[in-house]
């Protein structure tokens, strides 16, 4: 029996959550199941109630939840020796400033990264640039921790003049395009800001980046993720840097949502009969 949490995927049992959390007769359904198919949102509890079933789920979350928020990303790229600019994890800001009591010393050469552990879209984003911009951001970072928010990373800033390429994992497809900066000098670029996307510069990068993202996905399991991508640009042959992994990401570089609901609907019916089930079982709606 096929289970489908998801709005848009239709199968042998279909639950819609919507707001409310999984009560026992949901739990009666994954019990039952042999697959089931998760939603992008709203997964945590979800996750962990499937993950304890005798099913197979689809997308594999277990990264995702393993090495949460960028401090947890920066231990998977240590852990899986992924190259990607150099990541310092900090649990407070006194634990930082203990480390840098000297406001002109910096980590990290100048100019560099402080991004909150949790944050969407270069949300929680600042680029240090000299002591003034550090002390906002460690101001911004404060305020979260006395809110409960703790933990933050810092990290290299890579030359790569606003240029960040996307690879997209959708089961066993991999689609790559850039996100380039609407303007000269943009140093940080997402979509949410304005960024251009090109699905044709640099096609040498992009053929790099995706047989590192092969390599991630077979070691890893992920089979739904957006990875992001730097490199030092004006390097003659630059070699691909992990920047971040996005589980809920944006649908407009790969040709807008019902295109992205298409390729999603076909990596399921492939990961279906890899498992030895009915494609045919689920239906998009």
């Amino acid at each position: 029996m096929i289970l489908s949490f998801h709005p848009c995927i239709d199968a042998d049992a279909q639950v819609i959550l919507g707001v409310r959390t999984l009560d026992s007769s949901d739990l009666k359904w994954v019990r039952k199941a042999d697959a089931i198919i998760l939603p992008q949102g709203k997964t945590h509890e979800l996750y962990k109630a499937c993950s304890g079933s005798k099913a197979r789920i689809f997308p594999n979350y277990e990264m995702r939840f393993k090495y949460p928020g960028k401090i947890g990303q920066a231990l998977l790229c240590r852990d899986y020796g992924c190259m990607h600019p150099q990541t310092l994890i900090w649990n407070t800001v006194k634990e930082f400033t203990d480390a840098h009591p000297d406001p002109g010393l910096f980590p990290h050469e100048l100019p560099f990264f402080i991004k909150k552990d949790k944050g969407h879209e270069a949300e929680g984003v600042y680029l240090v640039e000299e002591s003034a911009s550090l002390s906002k951001a460690l101001s911004f970072l404060a305020r979260l921790e006395a809110e409960g928010q703790k933990g933050f990373i810092t990290q290299d800033a890579i030359p790569c003049r606003g240029n960040v390429l996307r690879a997209v994992i959708i089961g066993k497809q991999f689609i790559t395009y850039w996100k380039r900066p609407e303007r000269p000098g943009q140093n940080i670029t997402t979509i949410s800001r304005g960024a251009i996307i090109d699905h044709d510069w640099r096609p040498d990068l992009q053929k790099k980046a995706t047989a590192q993202t092969e390599i991630l996905a077979k070691e890893t399991g992920i089979n739904l993720a957006a990875i992001d991508f730097v490199f030092p640009i004006a390097e003659k042959d630059p070699d691909p840097l992990f920047l971040e992994i996005n589980y809920y990401f944006g649908r407009r570089g790969l040709g807008g949502t019902e295109k992205y609901y298409h390729l999603l609907y076909k990596a399921i019916q492939v990961w279906l009969h890899d498992t030895g089930l009915d494609p045919q079982a689920v239906k998009l709606i």
